[in-house]
């Protein structure tokens, strides 16, 4: 069955989010302490890990998450009203789409009762299942067909840490244990990784029992002690010849996620089993341990679910609770994309906080996770903002993941101008802008103004430097844009200082960016900002300078400014003029329009 939505209901720091679309593949972003990790353990909930398995021993299957727990899943806030009838309170409704074959068994079974392509259903406190389309059912055959379609619910596998794999594979241990020489003996996290590896190289578990029976006469007769891997490979030449096969084919998959196809995984025999080596493009050859945690990572959880995702886990719904965390950002967006992949044979449910592991292609399977103003978890029905900004943190990572994705195709063949402050790139993006609109000045380049601090321009001016070009900088001509210029033409830009430009070169008189922008449109755009900043005894005299005016009533009445707001009035006046220029009456004198027209013609010939 298919899990096609979702809703979780007074449980942990949830009152109710409503339904929850899914796909084969859902992602859910959100800052820490959002509620990302609750969802999970709702859905884990429904229906862990029935049975012992070799996959079960992985964390939090078959574990302590997996139980319903009154004193960490019941809502605090809402205890005292829940728990007299706690076992009554339902914490999640799941609908799943049924396969034709399990609806032609239903119908067939319970004297043509057809619940349709869908059943919602739902699970309580108390441990109970409900199935709503067999509302209408007589108690017995609403009985029966519940535990019918419980027992066909997937199995929902949380794993909250993938295992860092060592090189050494016990074989003597993990062939002792499967074949029941060991009694009660379960398998560790590592051994599971390993037995589904070897059970993908077709050389696990009769064939390698079998191999070494023939050789120690009966497995069951011989110790541990007696076992040596060495001798089996020297004695038996088809079963090296599987681990052989096996890592190659191993290798072609491992090469295609992890990008380098100059390395390569290989392995040899010690006495307990094999050790498992990783070769480079230079042909030297290291152990797993020497390798960085993130491969090693990457190796375990490739490993557990590439190998084996259609034949272990075809009946199972896999919950990656931060699965990249300790990952390289680039090495995440292999993660994200082999998550993909993997979302075709097997249904995947993630969390994350990070941009890299989204899917930017596919921003659809995306849901944000946020706590509103009274601290409960919500689940956002749309990738935008909503009017309490209590989301904002949580779409932090969507926005990266989209700005990544287009700087990387954007800043190819760009025009570059970096600013030093925020509102020096808001107000020259907004000329830029106003510019084209009225068609006064129109480029083939595509023109990024980028801000940075006055420690950061010679690192960002490298980066985006283009066959050594550096970008032309834009500066106050105050003191502290005048340091910084003298710092650069000393500097970096020492054979370019006329790429180094202070605001009174390309417009006459300016001082900072607030004075290349026409004082009526400060006046309407930033009027309401400016009255719940100082009040509305602020009244703003276009005949001086705005800063001046604002840091002198501020001194004045003793109101402490927050260090942003030169580029808070920027953005919003941005915003509001790109929002409602086609039908303000405010009219621009043609001495803006000549010195902005001068300006972007000089930085498009720099």
């Amino acid at each position: 069955m298919i899990l096609k939505k979702f809703r979780v209901k007074d449980f942990r720091s949830i009152v109710d989010t409503g339904w929850i679309d899914c796909q084969t593949l859902t992602a859910f972003a959100g800052e820490n302490e959002s509620g990302k990790t609750t969802l999970l353990m709702a859905l884990l909930k429904l229906m862990p890990v029935r049975s012992a398995s070799s996959y079960s021993t992985l964390k939090g299957n078959g574990g302590k998450w997996a139980r319903i727990n009154l004193k960490s899943d019941v809502p605090i806030d809402r205890a005292e009203e829940l728990m007299p009838v706690i076992n009554d309170v339902t914490f999640i409704q799941a609908v799943f789409e049924l396969p034709a074959a399990t609806r032609a068994l239903i119908s067939e079974t319970y004297g043509g009762w057809n619940p349709g392509g869908i059943v919602t259903i739902s699970k309580t406190y108390g441990g109970g299942y409900s199935v709503a389309e067999a509302a209408s059912l007589d108690a017995d055959a609403r009985e029966k067909v519940t535990a019918f379609l419980t027992g066909k619910i997937p199995e929902f596998m949380y794993f909250q840490e993938m295992t860092q794999v060592n090189s050494k594979i016990d074989l003597v241990s993990l062939a002792y244990k499967l074949s029941g020489l060991k009694k009660n003996q379960k398998l560790t996290e590592r051994e599971s990784v390993f037995s589904n590896l070897l059970n993908y190289l077709d050389i696990w578990e009769s064939n390698l029992i079998k191999s070494i029976a023939e050789k120690y006469d009966e497995l069951s007769k011989c110790s541990e002690a007696e076992i040596d891997f060495r001798v089996i490979f020297d004695a038996i030449p088809l079963f090296y010849q599987r681990f052989k096969r096996g890592f190659s084919e191993l290798n072609a998959q491992f090469a295609k996620w992890w990008g380098d196809e100059n390395i390569t995984i290989g392995f040899e025999p010690y006495k307990r089993g094999i050790l498992i080596k990783v070769t480079d493009k230079d042909g030297d050859s290291y152990l797993l341990e020497n390798r960085s945690t993130g491969f090693r990572r990457f190796f375990g959880l490739f490993l557990s679910f590439s190998v084996t995702a259609r034949r272990d886990y075809e009946n199972a719904i896999l919950l990656f609770d931060e699965a990249g965390a300790a990952l390289h950002p680039l090495t995440q967006r292999k993660l994200a994309v082999f998550f993909q992949e993997l979302g075709k044979h097997t249904q995947i449910f993630y969390n994350t906080h990070t941009s890299y592991m989204l899917p930017v292609a596919e921003m659809n399977r995306v849901r944000v996770v946020f706590k509103d103003n009274s601290g409960h978890t919500c689940i956002g029905k749309q990738l935008t903002l909503n009017a309490q900004r209590t989301n904002e943190m949580s779409l932090f990572p969507v926005y990266s993941s989209l700005v990544f994705h287009i700087s990387e195709k954007s800043l190819a063949g760009c025009l570059p101008i970096i600013t030093l402050n925020e509102e020096d790139r808001c107000y020259l993006t907004l000329i830029k802008n106003v510019l084209s609109a009225t068609q006064k000045f129109n480029t083939i380049y595509e023109t990024l103004v980028f801000s940075t601090g006055p420690n950061g321009i010679d690192a960002c001016a490298e980066l985006l430097s283009e066959g050594g070009s550096l970008s032309t900088v834009i500066l106050p001509s105050d003191a502290a844009g005048k340091a910084v210029k003298k710092r650069l033409t000393d500097g970096l830009y020492s054979k370019v200082p006329h790429k180094v430009l202070e605001l009174s070169d390309l417009f006459p008189g300016a001082v900072t960016s607030e004075d290349i922008i026409p004082a009526e449109f400060i006046e309407l755009f930033s009027r309401m900002y400016l009255a719940e900043l100082l009040g509305k005894g602020f009244v703003y005299d276009r005949r001086r300078g705005l800063i001046e005016q604002i840091e002198a009533y501020a001194r004045e009445k003793r109101i402490a400014l927050p260090g942003n707001y030169r580029a808070e009035i920027a953005k919003r006046m941005k915003l509001s003029t790109m929002r409602n220029f086609a039908s303000f009456r405010v009219k621009i004198k043609n001495t803006y329009f000549r010195n902005w027209t001068r300006m972007w013609e000089r930085l498009v010939e720099l």
